[in-house]
């Protein structure tokens, strides 16, 4: 039997150490998940869209069923424009939640973006003719010949050739290419002209023209820029980085910063270019026009803050203050209590009936202190009699009624909010006043959980 029962407590042991190492594992998966989805959100607020989609893709070896990193992913790839891969993405992330608002939002926007016809669709022949034709780029798909077997034979020049070892396959004519005539046809939209440029003069002037087109109608800034700003962040955003002097790197990877809306680092990317502009003098001159405002309104909003701050402090040490001159004028009236009668003198205790209630006030006090409200109370009634204006008698009596009351004797909140009300009307616009007009309010939320 004892047998028996150390072989059920050992797999027992090493059942609680197998679902504890689990634990300790999907802890460490789920902080590697954590962490990953952080650095790819960093990533892509920077523009770093390759980045981002590194780490997101990370989050999906370890989890496939990630729904955030599938539709982080998917963002980043329309961004790319990679549509392919974000439309399988997307496909995977609306299996798990069809309804989400952001499966619906990122579905129409992939639904709103025009897939370019793909080059290996159209015509080698055509597609080599347009690239000579003034398009600036050195970039051909074919190179300088084109291979014999991208080239298409036309039946209609047959009888014009002479061929000698090569067999002519019949062919039927084909039909117009209409995609072919709609990807070369001309831009539209409010960029169009950003994107001819494009097309004839490269990416840096079409840059020039797309920073000028934004900064004289920022509305601009929401339009499709078909991966301009994409392709130049992946073009200069490694070249910076590579070698930091290189100053056309410098001046459009800080454009594209504060394109991005990054200013503080577009601020300090363009601070050595701000110091010698060189040939780029002219073209910064909205850039540091829209980061010198910015600072502006942040200097002004962070010494809107610091005020905000300095005033919190003054009031917190005036109110200290004034309560510092209350417990210091407390000591020396019961210091005064204490100090001993000097008979031999003839010194005579004060008779007025102001120096009376004085001291009733502070016999009362000394009660109440000590725990000795209904004794306390009779001295305060006494004093009020003598002398019947202290705000400070008024309001000790009242802390005294409502220690009664929170003994259970309700008909005592009354009493003391009748002694508080005394205080306001006596010193209305005194420290004394607000703390006796929150006692009021204590002792309602008190009548109202005691249930009366």
């Amino acid at each position: 039997m004892m047998r028996r029962l150390l072989k059920i407590f050992s797999l027992l042991a090493v059942i609680m150490l197998f679902h504890s190492s689990l634990q300790l594992v999907k802890a460490q998966t789920q902080e590697d998940i954590s962490g990953f989805l952080q650095q790819g959100q960093d990533c892509y607020n920077r523009g770093d869209l390759t980045g981002a989609a590194l780490e997101f893709e990370n989050i999906l070896m370890i989890d496939r069923q990630n729904f955030a990193a599938r539709v982080w992913l998917a963002q980043v790839y329309i961004d790319l424009k990679a549509l392919d891969k974000a439309r399988h993405i997307l496909r995977e992330a609306a299996l798990q939640a069809p309804d989400h608002p952001r499966v619906i939002q990122l579905q129409k926007m992939l639904g709103e973006i025009k897939t370019p016809v793909s080059l290996l669709n159209i015509d080698p022949v055509k597609t080599e003719a347009i690239a000579l034709l003034g398009s600036g780029t050195r970039l051909r798909r074919y190179g300088l010949v084109i291979p014999e077997s991208k080239v298409a034979s036309d039946t209609s020049e047959r009888d014009l050739l002479v061929f000698d070892d090569i067999e002519i396959i019949d062919e039927k004519p084909k039909e117009p290419d209409l995609q072919l005539e709609d990807y070369f046809g001309e831009q539209s939209g409010p960029l169009a002209d950003v994107f001819k440029v494009l097309e004839r003069e490269g990416l840096n002037p079409a840059l020039d023209m797309y920073f000028t087109r934004v900064f004289a109608d920022p509305k601009l800034g929401a339009a499709d820029d078909k991966g301009l700003l994409a392709r130049a962040e992946n073009l200069y955003s490694p070249r910076f980085k590579a070698d930091q002097k290189d100053r056309e790197a410098l001046y459009y990877f800080a454009a594209l910063q504060y394109m991005n809306g990054m200013y503080p680092y577009a601020e300090e990317l363009f601070a050595p270019l701000r110091k010698d502009p060189g040939e780029y003098a002219e073209r910064m001159k909205p850039f540091l026009a829209g980061i010198d405002r910015w600072r502006e309104q942040e200097n002004l909003r962070v010494a809107m803050i610091k005020q905000a701050e300095e005033e919190r402090l003054a009031r917190e040490a005036a109110e200290k203050e004034e309560e510092e001159r209350f417990r210091l004028a407390e000591e020396a009236r019961s210091q005064r209590r204490r100090r001993p009668v000097d008979v031999a003198s003839g010194a005579a205790q004060p008779t007025t009936p102001e120096g009376v209630a004085k001291g009733l006030h502070s016999e009362g006090y000394d009660l109440y202190k000590r725990g000795k409200l209904d004794e306390a109370l009779e001295k305060y009634q006494a004093a009020l009699e003598q002398h019947g204006e202290n705000a400070e008698l008024n309001y000790h009596m009242g802390l005294a009624w409502t220690d009664k009351g929170l003994a259970g004797d309700s008909a005592a909140f009354d009493r003391a909010v009748i002694s508080f009300q005394r205080v306001i009307s006596l010193v209305p616009d005194s420290k004394l006043a607000k703390d006796a007009q929150a006692m009021i309010r204590d002792i309602d939320s008190a009548k109202k959980t005691l249930g009366e």
